[in-house]
């Protein structure tokens, strides 16, 4: 934790030097530019249950029986990304790597800071060939098939996410074609399964389905979109149905188990700064020793204002979700929470 606030002490001030400009300062030096970025989260929650769990939940654990009430807080959401691009001199290739790590190390006992994403990614015309830890395939997207922007997380605090998504952090080789408002890839995971990919952006939104087959007669095929209405209001939907693969959705389920997950939402800008958001999730497994459902409901909003004194954006926001689960063996439990953040994003 300590990194994150020496970080923020000494980058903080650095990038407010200059406050005539909004974007912080990439570097730039002949074809080569990096570009900086991250953000600053102060995350706290309260919730009816004790947990193990920081601010990021595991949904799948939550207790099965009555615990009393507790409330957290952490500064280990704060991310710091890094970027760079260099264009050959003919124009025909751009070379991009990218890096992005938080402080949410899941390992006991190491230190909290951990490499979420690291790649590396030769785009040549329309097709790019990536390597490194991505976003896998499965995880929907809101516009194209990117790992470092456009990923449908949905718009909450909870650095787990959402009961109902699907996708992971993989490494991967990845091929990557686009051809105007249409985009397909195919990947290799580091796991042994290979995962493809197509997309169609218009207008009235973004759709994909992408499918994973594996060792073990591991198999499983997504369906998604986000659709829009009007220009402020958005609609989110993902069904995901799994062979054996179930526990791609967020690990609520062990490996080798089959079932299904589903995601519905809804998003609506009511204003320039202000955005609010429902959605409703839940995996359900075939009979096994562990989880039989899982189902999560949550509402909130954020808050977003340019901070004039400094480069960024200050983000307010409020959250509020209900979880509960239920396994084979009859046990069943649920849990309240509410969230809340502050979170200052460099650009």
């Amino acid at each position: 934790m300590g990194r994150v606030l020496f970080f923020f002490a000494i980058g903080v001030p650095l990038c407010a030097a200059d406050v005539s400009n909004a974007e912080f300062p990439a570097w730039h030096h002949g074809p080569l530019t990096v570009k900086p970025s991250g953000y600053l989260d102060v995350i706290g929650m309260s919730r009816s249950a004790t947990t193990a769990d920081s601010v990021s939940t595991h949904f799948g654990n939550i207790p099965l029986t009555d615990t009393p009430g507790e409330t957290v807080a952490s500064l280990a959401h704060s991310r710091l990304m890094l970027r760079s691009d260099y264009d050959f001199a003919s124009g025909a290739a751009r070379l991009t790597t990218y890096i992005e790590t938080d402080f949410l190390n899941p390992q006991a006992n190491s230190a909290p800071w951990r490499w979420r994403q690291y790649w590396a990614s030769v785009r040549m015309g329309r097709w790019e060939l990536l390597g490194g830890q991505g976003w896998s395939l499965l995880r929907e997207n809101r516009a194209g098939i990117r790992s470092d922007r456009d990923l449908m997380n949905t718009l909450v605090i909870d650095p787990a996410y959402h009961a109902g998504i699907a996708g992971a952090r993989r490494r991967q080789v990845r091929a990557t074609y686009r051809a105007g408002k249409q985009t397909a890839a195919v990947a290799w995971q580091n796991n042994g399964d290979f995962e493809g990919k197509w997309s169609l952006d218009g207008t009235a939104g973004h759709f994909e389905t992408a499918a994973l087959a594996g060792h073990g007669g591991r198999r499983a095929l997504q369906v998604s979109g986000l659709g829009h209405l009007g220009d402020r209001f958005r609609v989110v939907a993902q069904q995901y149905l799994a062979r054996r693969a179930l526990n791609e959705a967020l690990s609520l389920v062990s490996n080798g188990i089959s079932g299904l997950a589903t995601l519905e939402g809804v998003e609506w800008q009511t204003t320039k700064k202000l955005e609010w958001y429902s959605y409703a999730g839940l995996v359900r497994s075939e009979r096994s020793a562990g989880n039989r459902l899982v189902r999560q409901y949550t509402s909130g909003f954020n808050w977003r204002s340019p901070e004039p004194s400094l480069r960024g954006t200050v983000t307010l926001s409020l959250q509020y979700s209900y979880v509960d689960r239920a396994l084979w063996d009859g046990r069943s439990g649920g849990m309240h929470f509410l969230m809340y953040r502050m979170r200052f994003a460099i650009p």
